[in-house]
């Protein structure tokens, strides 16, 4: 039985126009790192930009951040764009926490 408030792991990812997005929901922790990067990986295998949405992540851990810095990482390599759209609250925090949102392209939405 999950404790209170826990939300499973989620991930789809949509091909977009100019790219992909990979829409992320729940707890993003060690048991979603094969889903979440899976699903990135596969998004990757499109042209364009990839988008990370965040909106619907009520948590994410250090395996959370390392899939993202490291998708961010690929994209830079490839000269590929890379933004993480709409982060919930928590995971604004937990980026500006750890100066991760120095780095990264955060937006509220992707135009």
């Amino acid at each position: 039985m999950d404790p209170i408030g826990s939300q499973p792991f989620s991930v789809t990812v949509a091909p977009e126009a100019d790219g992909a997005r990979v829409v992320f929901k729940g707890e993003l922790d060690l048991a979603g790192t094969d889903a979440a990067q899976n699903a990135i990986a596969q998004a990757e295998e499109t042209s364009g930009m990839l988008v990370l949405d965040l909106s619907g992540l009520t948590f994410m851990d250090s395996t959370g951040l390392e899939i993202v810095l490291r998708a961010a990482r690929r994209a830079h390599d490839s000269g590929r764009r890379l933004v993480v759209a709409r982060p919930s609250p928590y995971v604004r925090r937990l980026f500006e926490l750890t100066a991760i949102d120095q780095s990264l392209d955060i937006v509220d939405d992707v135009v």
